[in-house]
């Protein structure tokens, strides 16, 4: 696993190389696992997200799935806008590259210790979809109240 940004804040930071040849195949779900051993803690969870210049849209659909130790499944689509009005990216970069780092939940706690794991795939009608090299997930702790 590849870090797209390195941190020492992070629960957890994981990240999957996407082929740019030929693309994102909606199928190809980058999937992450951690444990968890404390039911206590809250943590902000974060989508990153790579792509070249040559991403032909402004926005991404990601389907994304938990699935909590004991099986159950928790389904959630987010619409994450990429650019802005005028196709100016909303990331960082240099060169050729585009970070983004989306935030798609706040304080979020775990009820339950054990295995967990998310898989991310893309909801986009093209397919394979161009343009995205990496894909990851982060957790990291939520600032205290």
């Amino acid at each position: 696993m590849t870090l797209l940004a390195c941190g020492t804040d992070a629960f957890f930071a994981g990240s999957k190389p996407i082929e740019m040849n030929p693309g994102w195949q909606s199928e190809d779900a980058a999937v992450f696992e951690w444990q968890v051993v404390d039911t206590l803690e809250r943590y902000d969870f974060f989508v990153d997200l790579r792509h070249d210049q040559q991403y032909p849209f402004s926005n991404i659909y990601l389907f994304v799935d938990f699935t909590f130790p004991n099986g159950r499944m928790l389904k959630d689509t987010l619409s994450c806008e990429l650019a802005d009005d005028r196709g100016n990216w909303l990331g960082s970069g240099f060169g050729n590259m585009v970070d983004h780092r989306i935030g798609f939940r706040r304080a979020t706690g775990f009820p339950l210790t054990g295995d967990y794991s998310l898989a991310i795939a893309h909801g986009m009608r093209i397919d394979p979809l161009p343009g995205i090299s990496d894909v990851g997930f982060r957790l990291e702790p939520a600032p205290k109240p």
